[in-house]
């Protein structure tokens, strides 16, 4: 039965392959997941030549992929609905089965290959011979087995809370406070110099040594040592806590699978008792009373209450606090660090990226209501503008305030027009181009960190991608800065960029618009939620 879900698994992606936007997102991702292997393979082994530091190195990385495969689907960047467990459940499948083919095939995809080939640099870093390779062999593979079990059994056990939005809310502060947290405990922990010393690195490693997550590290540096004892130890350890998690995932899935969802609180109401809501919200009165300002009036509406869209909050909060705690940590929080406010428009990014994803079937109206995409672009950008700008001025605030850089907030703020400009307009082109299927948050036990990770990896092609875009702008500034006066740089920054800026957002949405006028119905089919594959 294995065998048969790992088969209809490679099926379900080889026939993906027929969308021109799904090849390429797959070979985006592809090449990203590559990249990554080869640089965790790089990175164990560069300590080849050091047996303690790649011990060491060893417990530390395995431990930070485990708990990286363990969290990173509660937020859904790794949702597959490639294999719903609804879709299976009237089939004749005893729980033992289900689970056992659901777990083979959420090892069938470009991330669990990529973390094999990544673990696999133990086998290079550690000194071993013909026992102790398979101590380390071991290690790699319950690693990687940990990672997937916990990361379904996390997501099963989660559903209830999932399933509610508010729940959904509390994950994303959750995690945003645990994103922040290793830049803080650095900040107030004793420092070093350099950023990856042995006696750091020692020190993590001591620390999670014999943790859940690095058990599998423990079992390959132990082996490796000839310590076959505490080996064998750790790797029955790791067995038992993989049976364990595999019970709980089992017992957990009928539950998650058949329960209904909890209404929420609003739609308990009585229809007679609740107010009427006008379109525009009353907040926004000035916005244009046309195409462009219904479609930014409903997604800012959107943008308020759906949970796949305010998870952009985690990189508005996270990363500039992560910039501003690694600037002052190490003492380099000078005025041009203010500049830093602008890191918090990867939210637009992120949000832009597959606009019409985020609508999914809803994005028929825009189609039977007639062809206007450019419309529709500009009152989607519009609507991301406004989510994204509070978000850069308050950063950019505390950035010059811890910095002092209260002179470069005018340049900072200038700038603001040039980088949502070149993320909107790029996140149009990809839209269109490249529109992928969300899957459906209301039933969460269909996230598989098996396939889904696509979506992740093109997201982050097209962030690298929106860098390459956003140079020439940069160096502008950069050289400005270096060879004129702040006001004289300032203005010369805003007026290069902005115009930059502008130029690549008219480009982009025409680009974007001339393409979708054609192709509307196969954007809504590339959509839908029964593509999320």
């Amino acid at each position: 039965m294995a065998l048969v879900f790992a088969r209809l698994k490679l099926h379900l992606l080889r026939n993906g392959f027929r969308s021109r936007q799904r090849l390429v997102m797959f070979v985006l991702a592809a090449v990203a997941a590559g990249w990554i292997a080869i640089a965790g393979f790089s990175l164990l082994a560069s300590f080849r030549t050091r047996p303690d530091e790649a011990r060491d190195a060893t417990t530390v990385l395995f431990a930070s992929v485990a708990l990286g495969w363990t969290l990173l689907p509660v937020l859904g960047f790794g949702t597959d609905e490639t294999l719903d467990p609804q879709r299976l459940w009237l089939l004749p499948l005893s729980r033992p089965r289900l689970v056992g083919g659901l777990l083979v095939a959420s090892l069938v995809g470009i991330a669990p290959v990529a973390t094999l080939a990544a673990l696999s640099g133990a086998m290079v870093a550690l000194p071993h011979a013909a026992v102790e390779a398979v101590f380390v062999a071991v290690g790699v593979v319950g690693t990687l087995l940990l990672g997937v079990v916990a990361s379904r059994a996390l997501v099963t056990v989660l559903t209830p809370l999932l399933r509610s939005r508010r729940g959904r809310d509390v994950m994303i502060v959750a995690v945003a406070i645990l994103a922040v947290a290793p830049q803080a405990l650095r900040f107030i922990g004793p420092h070093t110099s350099g950023s990856l010393t042995r006696r750091t690195l020692a020190d993590a490693a001591r620390t999670v040594r014999w943790t859940p997550f690095a058990l599998g590290g423990t079992v390959a540096t132990d082996g490796s040592r000839g310590r076959y004892g505490v080996a064998l130890l750790a790797a029955v350890a790791l067995a038992a806590l993989i049976a364990a998690l595999l019970w709980v995932w089992s017992a957990t899935l009928e539950r998650a699978s058949t329960a209904a969802d909890t209404p929420s609180s609003r739609a308990q109401q009585p229809a007679r008792s609740r107010p009427a809501l006008a379109l525009f919200p009353r907040y926004t009165p000035w916005l244009p009373h046309d195409r462009a300002g219904a479609v930014a009036a409903k997604d800012l509406r959107y943008l308020a209450r759906d949970p796949r869209r305010r998870a952009a909050l985690i990189s508005a909060l996270a990363f500039p606090v992560v910039l501003l705690v690694s600037a002052v940590g190490k003492g380099s929080a000078g005025p041009a660090t203010t500049l830093f406010g602008l890191v918090a428009t990867l939210p637009a990014s992120q949000l832009s990226i597959n606009q019409f994803g985020l609508d999914g079937e809803a994005f028929w109206a825009n189609v039977v209501s007639g062809d206007a995409p450019a419309a529709d672009l500009a009152g989607k950008n519009l609507a991301n503008a406004l989510f994204v700008t509070p978000f850069v001025m308050v950063a950019s605030l505390v950035f010059a305030a811890v910095s002092g850089g209260w002179s470069y907030l005018p340049l900072t703020f200038g700038l603001l027009p040039a980088a949502l400009g070149v993320v909107l307009g790029a996140g149009n082109v990809t839209s269109v181009l490249a529109p992928y299927a969300l899957p459906d948050k209301r039933n969460p036990t269909a996230a598989n960190t098996g396939q889904g990770c696509i979506a992740g990896f093109t997201s982050l092609a097209c962030m690298a991608a929106e860098a390459l875009v956003l140079a020439p702008p940069a160096i502008v500034v950069a050289v400005s800065l270096a060879t004129l006066p702040l006001a004289a740089a300032t203005l010369v920054s805003i007026a290069v960029a902005d115009a930059y800026g502008a130029a690549v957002w008219l480009a982009g949405r025409r680009i974007a618009a001339r393409n979708a006028a054609h192709r509307l119905p196969e954007i809504l089919a590339a959509v839908s939620p029964k593509h999320a594959a």
